[in-house]
């Protein structure tokens, strides 16, 4: 190989080792997991779920996030969660998605502002995904520890507990950041789940067991393990007046040169094989 066709096959690597001069480092700073708690309780529909007042979020009788609007939540013990402007204080209030987690997509304000806080006016939390649900919707069949859907769709994922008790899930995800609704594009990502213990029986005295569950919401598609357009027309509820919990963690997104040291490296690596077959194997 000559000289200047050694140039020329290193011309690659110039341009990619420039690139990597102008990758900036991951601006993302939200990261480890937040816990929540409420001591306020949840009202289900089929097509909603709605956290109540929380009031033991700080400050009491007066916690408002910096939307104006109150909180349902507070931050629990044991989060870990690091930003810039942090940490998280235990009992911070907190507010989760305009108060209302509905089965179709929420608008955009409301995604970008999943989860907001009372003393830190830039953290935020957006939802992406919200759910999937359990593709099974036989909960009169369950075993112990076994989970559910009321209906095909539904993001609620319902497991028995022992005794006869239920535990109502709720996973979501999206960005974190902690400059604002503007820094979620470059945020970090979070996954989290939303959990309601359902222990008091129901409205009708039956068992809070997903089966019965699903047969109160869906009386007239239960025994089809769904629900029918007559069933979202009872328009029923159900409030828990247990608390609802909740954990999200947060990790950053892989720096953006990670790409361009991969693409660096197999560059490098076909031209020194250009370069040793051009002038062979030497000992």
């Amino acid at each position: 190989m000559t000289f200047r066709n050694l140039r020329l096959a290193m011309a690659p690597v110039a341009v990619l080792s420039g690139g990597l001069l102008m990758v900036s480092n991951a601006s993302a700073s939200v990261i480890n997991t937040l816990l929540s708690g409420s001591t306020g309780n949840v009202t289900v529909s089929l097509n909603s779920l709605i956290f109540n007042n929380d009031p033991s979020a700080l400050p009491l009788g007066t916690c408002t996030t910096t939307l104006g609007r109150g909180c349902n939540a507070d931050v629990a013990s044991g989060t870990t969660l690091t930003f810039t402007g942090g940490p998280l204080a235990t009992g911070e209030g907190m507010y989760i998605n305009n108060n209302d987690l509905t089965t179709t997509p929420p608008g955009a304000a409301d995604a970008n502002t999943f989860l907001t806080f009372a003393s830190h006016p830039n953290l935020v939390f957006s939802e992406t995904v919200i759910g999937p649900g359990s593709s099974n919707t036989n909960c009169a069949a369950l075993a112990v520890f076994g989970s559910c859907s009321v209906f095909l769709g539904s993001p609620i994922v319902l497991v028995l507990e022992p005794n006869n008790q239920t535990e109502a899930i709720l996973s979501v995800s999206g960005r974190a950041s902690d400059t604002g609704v503007a820094g979620l594009a470059a945020g970090s990502a979070y996954s989290g789940l939303l959990n309601a213990p359902v222990t008091n029986n129901l409205p009708n005295g039956a068992l809070p067991t997903p089966g019965n569950i699903q047969a109160y919401f869906c009386p007239n598609g239960a025994a089809m393990n769904t629900c029918t357009p007559a069933d979202f027309a009872l328009n029923r509820s159900l409030t828990n007046p247990q608390s609802q919990s909740g954990s999200f963690t947060a990790t950053a997104i892989p720096e953006p040169s990670a790409v361009f040291l991969g693409s660096l490296g197999l560059v490098m690596l076909l031209v020194g094989a250009r370069f040793r077959k051009s002038h062979g194997t030497r000992v």
